[in-house]
């Protein structure tokens, strides 16, 4: 395909990435990009020096209008610029020292959110993005603490964090390094400050789900209540952390972060429809409060719920219902409620992000959060998971294959702890 027109396709996906205005109104999100995803700008910048980078963004771009336009033959060459710079990057990273290329990190990552964005049913996306995912995580942690201090690869390494901790929290994986250390020497603006300060806090996540998950296999059982007790006291520790991250959000704001408004979704679907769920939709301040607000109620949505499935099998099991029932009640194990309506938050989180002015990284932030939500009203049984065929629609109407995506990542043997393992078993 001609540079030309690439270069046109490029600019053409910008403008459907980035929050923008619609009509004559600007986004109630504003126009900033979440600095997670700040990278991206400066991915367009640089992919006209980089082989590899513009031939990924090429690929991004060009599948985009493929699906726009049902055009076959663009969905062939965007296929083939997947792959080549798939291979691009394979023969770059044999190199000396590629670990310190900012544009090759970024080529990992763009093909990281090409899985997000061309989701497809065929199993397939939720691996390749675990593996992009890796793949730069490994590059960050071989340039070590003395690594590159430029303003882009701070907004590289900030990015990546994110997706690792999606990954780590995924599959309890310990992260190599806890995200404010990675960081040291950047200088990072408030939000971003606020946005690691939440990754720090989560990093601790993963290992409070394996434990809690592994809690009734634990032997001799004249042991548990000395296991009980360590877990419980690191549990409010963690809890105790996670309110002080969220009343410093709430500090620096000095207002709400967010509202509830009628949902137009909601008002759209006949009277008789059974889809009519949520009548209002929550609004947040801007994307970023979205991501960091969304970040909060999936962690503490996943959390509880273990916790509720482990101190059920508990009581099933030969324990000391006494000993059992304290601590329950120690850990928030006992109101299963709570959960269904972190997951009914998140929910209504949907509609907000997926508004055309809210661009394609509405979606983006959306991808963790919607997934663990889901997962959590299916496992309930919930007639409120019906609200997510409504938000599948307005992403197709968005020519986003998020679903496809999502579908992946719940596929795949129990010991992948995909987000549908995630939830109570």
């Amino acid at each position: 395909m001609q540079s030309a027109l690439r270069v046109q396709y490029n600019g053409l996906l910008w403008d459907d990435l980035a929050p923008h205005q619609s009509g004559t109104s600007p986004s109630a999100l504003g126009s900033q990009l979440p600095p997670s995803l700040s990278w991206i700008r400066s991915a367009f910048e640089r992919s006209h020096d980089d082989s590899a980078l513009s031939t990924a963004l090429s690929a991004l771009s060009i599948a985009r209008r493929s699906r726009i336009s049902q055009n076959t033959d663009l969905e062939n060459t965007a296929s083939r610029l997947h792959g080549s710079a798939i291979q691009q990057v394979r023969r770059r990273l044999t190199g000396e020292h590629s670990y310190h290329d900012d544009s090759l990190l970024a080529t990992v990552m763009l093909l990281a959110s090409y899985e997000v964005y061309e989701g497809s049913a065929d199993g397939q996306r939720g691996a390749a993005w675990v593996s992009h995912v890796r793949g730069a995580s490994q590059m960050i942690a071989m340039r070590g603490a003395r690594g590159k201090k430029s303003p882009f690869a701070a907004l590289l390494q900030h990015a990546a964090r994110y997706n690792e901790l999606v990954d780590a929290i995924s599959t309890r994986r310990e992260l190599s390094e806890r995200p404010l250390e990675v960081l040291s020497g950047f200088n990072l603006d408030q939000k971003a400050s606020k946005e690691m300060e939440l990754y720090e806090v989560l990093s601790r996540l993963p290992r409070l789900l394996a434990a809690a998950e592994t809690l009734p296999e634990l032997l001799p059982r004249d042991a548990m209540e000395s296991h009980m007790a360590s877990f419980a006291t690191e549990y409010q520790s963690f809890q105790e952390r996670l309110d002080m991250w969220l009343n410093s959000v709430q500090a620096h704001y000095d207002g709400p972060l967010y509202w509830l408004e009628p949902s137009e979704l909601y008002a759209q679907l006949p009277e008789s429809s059974l889809e009519r769920i949520f009548p209002y939709c929550i609004q947040f301040i801007d994307l970023s409060v979205a991501h960091i607000q969304l970040l909060y109620w999936t962690a503490q949505l996943l959390l509880r719920s273990v916790l509720f499935a482990t101190c059920q099998i508990l009581k099933k099991g030969d324990n000391d219902i006494n000993l059992v029932n304290t601590f329950a009640v120690q850990v928030d194990g006992v109101d299963f409620s709570v959960c269904h309506d972190l997951a009914c938050k998140i929910a209504q989180s949907v509609e907000c992000l997926t508004r055309a002015e809210a661009g394609l990284v509405g979606a983006q932030v959306l991808g963790f959060p919607m997934s663990v939500a889901r997962g959590c009203l299916q496992l309930m049984e919930s007639r409120d998971m019906v609200w997510f065929n409504v938000m599948f629609r307005r992403l197709s109407v968005l020519d986003i294959r998020l679903e496809g995506f999502l579908n992946d990542m719940t596929i795949g043997p129990r010991n992948d702890r995909r987000p549908r393992e995630l939830l109570c078993e």
